[in-house]
């Protein structure tokens, strides 16, 4: 195995399986995890929004011109479709029949977002290691409070402790997956690079603007306004670090 394949697979971990440190937290220590989650989230907006800005966005635009802007609108309203027919619909069914019914769907979703995250993860790292580092982090701050509320919801359908850390490792395996066919099937396929890059960056501006920020904005969380802007802006500075710092 060459070392871009295990750098990728690395990052891949970075990315999926080592996010699930957020839903460790909670099987712990509920409390802390729930206290904490919110700053996870703001964290993780201020962290994807730079990286899909100040990284892929000028990335692809260089490899594919100004084109890629078409893709990158394809990719947030493709991913806005796919969550609101797929990823969400878990939702729905809480005020359907039972909580419990919705467990397979999802683990099913989340298997498909994985998925996506390692073909954005391989990509970009071909495309330029330091890009496929800066995406591995943004990916890894979005899932950490992701996986917090997916472990709640397990629990809650008393799924058992065991059980909702094998089916969450079973999941993230799915990164691997699609960083192995990315690998293996766009290596030399440079002119894919550009359009598959704004696609993630689509994907990146439409999990923060739609999936994040509205929380951060949320009534409840006024009394702590000052500290959630502040990780924010943590977020954004750590991606401009790497970005800027890091040596190619």
């Amino acid at each position: 195995m060459n070392s871009t394949l295990l750098s990728i697979l690395g990052l891949s971990f970075v990315g999926s399986v080592l996010g699930l440190i957020g839903g460790l937290a909670l099987l712990f220590n509920i409390n802390f995890a729930k206290k904490f989650s919110i700053l996870l989230i703001s964290f993780a907006a201020g962290g994807i929004l730079a990286a899909a800005f100040l990284d892929l966005l000028p990335e692809a635009v260089a490899r594919g011109g100004e084109s890629v802007f078409t893709f990158a609108l394809i990719g947030l309203v493709a991913f806005f479709l796919i969550e609101d027919f797929v990823l969400h619909f878990h939702h729905h069914e809480k005020h359907g029949h039972s909580l419990k019914s919705a467990v397979p769907l999802l683990l099913f979703s989340d298997s498909i977002h994985n998925f996506i995250d390692g073909i954005v993860i391989a990509a970009s790292f071909l495309t330029d290691p330091k890009l496929g580092l800066v995406v591995a982090v943004a990916t890894f701050l979005h899932e950490v409070p992701q996986e917090i509320g997916d472990f709640a919801v397990l629990l809650s359908v008393g799924f058992g402790k065991r059980n909702t850390l094998i089916a969450h490792l079973l999941t993230a395996l799915t990164t691997f997956l699609g960083a192995i066919l990315t690998y293996f099937f766009f290596a030399h396929s440079q002119n894919l690079m550009g359009p598959l890059l704004s696609l993630a960056t689509g994907m990146f501006l439409y999990i923060a603007s739609a999936d994040i920020l509205p929380e951060l904005v949320h009534d409840s969380h006024r009394n702590l306004r000052w500290r959630i802007a502040g990780v924010f802006l943590f977020g954004v500075a750590l991606i401009y670090f790497l970005t800027k710092f890091i040596p190619d």
